[in-house]
């Protein structure tokens, strides 16, 4: 299917419920998966994967259902199981993340809920009680101190708070931010000493919509930078153009310069290209250039560079999109921001990569001495391969290819969680 056969008339299904995105009806367990080609010896752990599957079969929106894991277990060379788990409890139907041994199934509307490596729901999880509101559903891990920076946002008064975890998972810093309204933040980033926050002009509407977003032209675009253990009276404004951030690549500090990398649109439903921010310290200035023209999304770095200077990233290039906000065919790229370089692995027609995750080799923190994971779903739904990819060679073949038993429905963000982190 392509941009120009959609129709949005009643006798056609909303693109999220249809094809490689219709969700399934049940939960299963599989053991010893078929593999094609040889998965690596020191790929010890399970990729698991978030997104929205309504229990009914039927959902308003893309983003609107309850959330569920898919995971698989890859150890001794071998893919051991694959499950899939309703997440009890909430709409927590967008990412995942594993902080002070805890595994978290985040959305944004929500409080995070816990769940068991074998994804099963434990419950609601508030930090111990610090945690007041809801969660972002994009927490930032840092490689170097191992805290966990978040916020939560809210339609009253303070619209946004800041918080930090430590190692262990207590909330150490907490700071109320003075913002005028509560925005469309879906994303935010860190540098070794800061944070940033993106306050643009895309509010929230009416919350029964499909999409509960308005564009408004007299709300200034500006990103805030606030030392990482900074309250409100530290922050730092820096205008910019109007635009609406999806998703955050990295950010990094160069001298007195913080650098941020993202996906920028222009408004809201129109395509995201990669574009580069820089705020000057000193004089106040931001700047912005565009990295990439074509329309990318969920993009990815190795956890090791989070908050450092990175040079990788990967993303999933949109290669249509329809008026309904769908689209039904997308390519993995392979980006070198050094050069400007980017490499893509096309994975043939009919086929739609999701978003790739970045699994460390033990023990190394070089951004190409990694593995590249990712679903890989066939446009008409019939079947989901989870693939592993050399990003050394990034065009080539697969190293391996996991025949899952059952069709996963393209979804959100997952991240890969290996047996030697706590």
């Amino acid at each position: 299917m392509t941009t120009t056969d959609r129709t949005l008339d009643k006798d056609t299904p909303p693109f999220h419920l249809a094809g490689a995105f219709a969700p399934v009806r049940e939960e299963r367990t599989d053991v010893e998966l078929d593999v094609v080609g040889e998965i690596p010896a020191d790929l010890r752990g399970t990729y698991v994967r978030n997104g929205p599957n309504p229990r009914t079969g039927w959902s308003p929106a893309w983003f609107a259902a309850e959330g569920m894991l898919h995971g698989v277990r890859l150890e001794d060379g071998r893919a051991r199981w694959y499950k899939n788990r309703w997440i009890a409890g909430a709409y927590a139907n967008t990412s995942v993340v594993r902080h002070a041994g805890r595994i978290l199934a985040l959305v944004e509307a929500h409080r995070p809920v816990e769940v068991t490596a074998d994804l099963e729901t434990v419950g609601p999880h508030d930090f111990g009680g610090a945690l007041g509101r809801a969660m972002t559903a994009h927490p930032k891990i840092c490689p170097r101190t191992g805290e966990l920076l978040f916020f939560s946002q809210a339609p009253s008064r303070p619209h946004l708070t800041y918080y930090r975890a430590d190692a262990a998972g207590r909330v150490v810093h907490r700071a109320a931010l003075d913002v005028p309204a509560m925005t469309f933040m879906h994303d935010f980033a860190i540098t070794e000493r800061y944070v940033l926050f993106y306050v643009l002009p895309v509010l929230l509407g009416d919350v029964r919509s499909p999409v509960p977003l308005l564009w408004d032209d007299g709300f200034p675009a500006r990103f805030g930078v606030l030392p990482r253990d900074g309250g409100d009276e530290d922050m730092r404004w820096f205008d910019v153009a109007p635009c609406t951030i999806s998703h955050t690549v990295n950010a990094f500090e160069e001298g007195g310069t913080i650098v941020l990398d993202a996906v920028r649109a222009p408004r809201i439903m129109t395509p995201h290209a990669l574009h580069r921010f820089t705020f000057d310290l000193s004089t106040g200035r931001a700047a912005e250039t565009e990295l990439d023209p074509r329309f990318l999304d969920f993009p990815r770095v190795h956890p090791a560079v989070v908050g450092a200077r990175h040079r990788r990233a990967y993303t999933t290039e949109l290669c249509d999109f329809g008026p309904d906000g769908g689209f039904s065919r997308t390519v993995a790229r392979q980006h070198d921001l050094d050069t400007g370089a980017a490499v893509v692995h096309d994975f043939g027609d009919g086929a739609m990569p999701g978003e790739a995750v970045v699994a460390a080799r033990p023990g190394s923190a070089a951004e190409d001495d990694a593995w590249v994971i990712l679903f890989v779903h066939r446009r008409d739904g019939s079947s989901t391969d989870l693939v592993i990819l050399d990003p050394s060679r990034f065009a080539s073949p697969p190293v391996a290819r996991v025949r899952l038993p059952c069709r996963v429905p393209l979804g959100l963000h997952g991240e890969w969680l290996p047996d030697a982190a706590a």
